[in-house]
């Protein structure tokens, strides 16, 4: 018995995409492996022989009747170890795998009792992709993201998008843009939301905010977004009250190294966290 592994998809309840990526499948210790490697064979999950067709008994009273492997895996909860007896090299070995949340660049629902994750600046709405705001704008002419919506992501990597803009007279021109991919801010590319705060935080010192973007499926054709940061700074406060917004950036985007010892923030525009970064 026993199916070969042709191939790894990411991401999967077996596979630690982070480790597999940095070092080549190996713990952080790096003497044990916690995940399938191209080439393993798999004998068995949890003592139970699974077959060359991937396949396993029903029950040991239905012992000719068979279902997939994959029943093994999805009948246990995340962080639940399983046992993964298997062949690497040629060498029988026994893996302690715990089962890990699937984690997408486009994450399938927002979680529990979630806040909307934004940030504004200049009038620039930037938000998370995720499959609820896709939901919620479909019929408004949103793109299709299928091309990405399925990638694993890494860590904490988030693809964020420009939502809309706020319009005023700071960002005269570019009223019209929207579900747009932020490539960079001022030459930087974010990988989430907190770095895309910390990227606008620096670039507020600097004369000029960019912001480059591109449509989804054409990566070759990008859009630049060149804010006055001084305008910017003196526009904030009307462009939040204009459009009834509380504050620049949601409480989940902030970094950690920008909130009070007791984990809240005052800072409820850029203006006033710019100026705290600089005490």
């Amino acid at each position: 018995g026993g199916v070969r592994v042709t191939g790894v998809w990411a991401p999967s309840p077996l596979i630690d995409l982070d480790v597999s990526m940095d070092n080549g499948g190996e713990d952080a210790e790096g003497d044990a492996k916690t995940s399938l490697e191209v080439d393993d064979v798999l004998l068995s999950i949890d003592g139970i022989e699974v077959g060359q067709d991937g396949t396993i008994p029903l029950s040991t009273d239905r012992p000719y009747e068979r279902i997939s492997k994959s029943y093994l895996i999805t009948r246990h909860r995340v962080g639940k170890t399983v046992e993964l007896g298997i062949v690497r090299d040629g060498e029988p070995m026994t893996l302690q795998v715990p089962l890990r949340a699937n984690r997408y660049l486009c994450p399938v629902y927002d979680q529990f009792d979630a806040h909307p994750s934004y940030v504004v600046c200049g009038g620039c709405v930037f938000v998370p992709m995720s499959w609820p705001w896709i939901s919620a704008h479909r019929k408004k002419g949103i793109p299709s993201y299928n091309a990405i919506s399925s990638d694993p992501a890494k860590g904490d990597e988030q693809v964020i998008v420009l939502s809309k803009v706020l319009a005023d007279e700071v960002n005269v021109g570019y009223h019209h843009k929207q579900y747009l991919i932020l490539r960079s801010v001022n030459g930087s590319k974010p990988s989430n939301m907190r770095d895309l705060v910390r990227l606008i935080i620096k670039g507020g010192k600097l004369p000029n905010l960019e912001f480059r973007c591109f449509m989804i499926n054409q990566e070759y054709c990008e859009q630049l977004i060149c804010l006055d940061v001084s305008e910017v700074k003196e526009a904030e406060e009307r462009i939040l009250k204009q459009h009834m917004v509380a504050n620049w950036c949601s409480e989940d985007c902030v970094p950690p190294e920008m909130k009070k010892d007791d984990g809240e923030t005052e800072a409820k525009t850029m203006v006033s966290m710019l100026e705290k970064c600089d005490m």
